[in-house]
């Protein structure tokens, strides 16, 4: 019988990475797991979201309550589960694919494992477990607690140490269940991708204060100061001779475990300041040190590490051949804007301006989609980009061809933290809100002439929201909405109307004013009730405000749109929001919504538009 799985997700202040964190959860597939949230008292929306996967029920228990830090709140997560065995993926951690709790379901549905243990991954970091021991008290060894499934019952048993100052309990604790005889089984496979926020790690002082305080607590050096040596040989392989002599001096596992945290460093990148004579003494002392276990260990790690790098290797193949098919694209691309119009800065008076967001998996093709708008027939006053910077720190990050259109009327808006799609109208400075505003994708090439049709239509139905692709809703005779994927795609009216729902990706141009609303804007609302459907939230604030769609004419056929950019498929949210069937979820929501707001919205709807 498959075990029942309690994936448990910490944050704090992290609603939007959340987002991300849940999406991959809900999408496992072929196993059983209870998912609980653990939240410590946030006031960004992660109530609110958490309440509206409740809702759904996609999320099954949470806790909202101030805690003292993360490992506090995780022992508190694993006193709220009722799953055999436990996760933690915490905000902004992802799955690595979509049958991660199925493959760990194989190995300990026969019930003689406590537990099992895979790789974690970090664009070409791969954090790769390679020996199943106490060691991990005194260093890492390549664990990701993201891909580590454990037994409820030893966890309650052997909780994280909650005190302040502690960075490195998740390695502690493994190391004492290990200590403790639980049978772990390793698992030579990537199965999480972890956060792009470095954490509580980033904090170096605090980290090293943390691992010295374990390796006094933990072993028994004879040195004072050495504990502080082997973090510094750890991070920067300084302090060799120190660690020769204290190889030398040990006993017992504190020189075996020593010894495997030397291997394991000699497979690191800092490593590679060593000379190569320095490199043989440490290797040679360590097998030295491990005795009889040396054959094992190191058959062990050497079989990790050519693991590990044919990983590697897959992912920069991938990354290889992407950046073929964008080389080839550009080249495309560029015969085509030879073929019209030169760039031109964007003309004064213009009263229209166009807003996008992106994250790093376009950035690189995202100077493609600027370039398409910059070429439009009528210009716009100005193009907005908007970048979140725990995503994107600074300009730096951004490709040249992103940074050389701010002189064509580009401009870039930094926030603290992105809100996904949402960032292309959250953060609207008045100014914008008081012109027509144009939202667009990043991973669609636009035609020249896409924004001139919106203007025009605007010219004619100035009240009513603009679409250059738009989808009838389906709607029965009492005015119900139906099921999503019943709805025309790709549809058209011959005058505005209710049931038209614009989306991003043709280019939907809002009427001055339409963004100045109070709730169109407000984080905690939208996450409450459409985390990942920009469109559906914008056309119920569309009902809400009494204003019709009208479809342009491009709107009855591909016509909206001149090509997809090589990175369109990367976090996209159709498999979530139409497969897992999260867009009829939050269309139910906003519903209910609108129905406060604005009790008869329902009367705007008619089968005869």
């Amino acid at each position: 019988m498959a075990p029942l799985f309690s994936i448990i997700t910490v944050s704090y202040k992290h609603a939007w990475a959340l987002t991300k964190t849940a999406r991959s959860v809900f999408r496992q597939r072929d196993a059983d797991f209870e998912y609980l949230i653990v939240d410590g008292a946030s006031n960004d929306g992660t109530r609110e979201l958490t309440e509206f996967w409740k809702e759904q029920k996609l999320v099954d228990r949470s806790i909202h309550a101030p805690d003292s830090g993360v490992y506090q709140a995780m022992n508190n997560g694993i006193d709220l589960a009722t799953g055999e065995f436990i996760c933690f993926l915490n905000a902004g951690d992802v799955f690595a694919e979509d049958l991660v709790l199925n493959q760990a379901a194989k190995i300990l549905e026969n019930r003689d494992k406590d537990g099992c243990l895979g790789w974690g991954a970090l664009n070409d970091n791969v954090w790769a477990s390679w020996h199943a021991g106490e060691a991990f008290k005194l260093s890492s060894l390549g664990f990701c607690h993201q891909a580590l499934f454990v037994k409820r019952s030893l966890l309650l048993d052997c909780k994280f140490d909650e005190r302040s100052h502690k960075t490195d309990s998740d390695t502690l604790q493994l190391g004492r269940l290990f200590a403790n005889d639980a049978q772990i089984e390793l698992c030579p496979e990537v199965w999480a991708i972890r956060a792009g926020d470095p954490g509580i790690s980033a904090d170096l002082v605090r980290t090293k204060k943390s691992i010295v305080d374990t390796l006094q607590s933990e072993y028994a050096f004879d040195k004072g100061d050495i504990e502080e040596k082997i973090v510094e040989f750890r991070r920067k392989c300084t302090h060799v001779s120190d660690m020769l002599q204290l190889l030398r001096n040990s006993r017992g596992r504190e020189q075996k475990h020593l010894a495997l945290m030397i291997l394991d460093t000699l497979f690191q990148r800092q490593s590679k300041s060593l000379s190569p004579a320095i490199v043989q003494n440490l290797r040679d002392a360590a097998i030295t040190a491990l005795g009889d276990k040396a054959e094992t260990e190191v058959a062990n790690l050497l079989s990790a590490q050519t693991r590990r790098a044919s990983e590697v290797s897959k992912s920069r193949q991938a990354q290889e051949a992407l950046r073929q098919d964008i080389k080839e694209f550009a080249a495309q691309e560029q015969r085509r804007f030879d073929r019209i119009l030169p760039m031109t800065s964007a003309p004064s008076g213009t009263q229209y301006s166009i807003g996008l967001t992106s994250f790093p998996k376009r950035i690189s093709t995202l100077g493609f989609v600027l370039r398409s708008l910059k070429e439009q027939s009528q210009q716009a006053d100005t193009i907005n980009l908007f970048l979140g910077r725990d995503e994107i720190p600074n300009e730096n990050w951004l490709p040249s061809s992103v940074r050389e259109l701010k002189q064509h009327g580009l401009q870039i808006h930094f926030v603290e933290k992105t809100c996904h799609q949402y960032d292309k109208f959250v953060h609207l400075p008045a100014s914008l809100r008081e012109k027509c505003y144009i939202i667009v994708d990043d991973d669609v090439i636009y035609p020249p002439h896409s924004m001139q049709k919106l203007l025009e239509a605007h010219q004619q139905h100035p009240e009513a929201i603009i679409g250059n692709r738009c989808h009838k809703i389906a709607v029965d005779d009492d005015k119900n909405i139906g099921p999503y994927r019943t709805w025309e795609r790709e549809a058209r009216t011959n005058a505005p109307s209710y049931i038209l729902m614009p989306t991003g990706a043709g280019g939907v141009l809002y009427p001055p004013g339409f963004f100045n609303h109070p709730c169109i804007r407000d984080e905690r609302t939208i996450l409450r009730n459409a985390p990942y459907a920009d469109d559906v939230w914008l056309k119920f604030n569309a009902l809400l405000q009494e204003r019709p769609t009208m479809a342009t004419e491009l709107s009855s056929g591909s016509d909206w749109y001149h090509r997809y950019t090589p990175t369109m498929r990367e976090g996209t949210l159709m498999a979530e929001n139409v497969d897992l069937g999260l867009n009829d979820m939050q269309i139910r929501q906003c519903e209910s919504w609108l129905a406060k707001h604005r009790p008869d919205w329902r009367d705007l709807l008619s089968l005869e538009q």
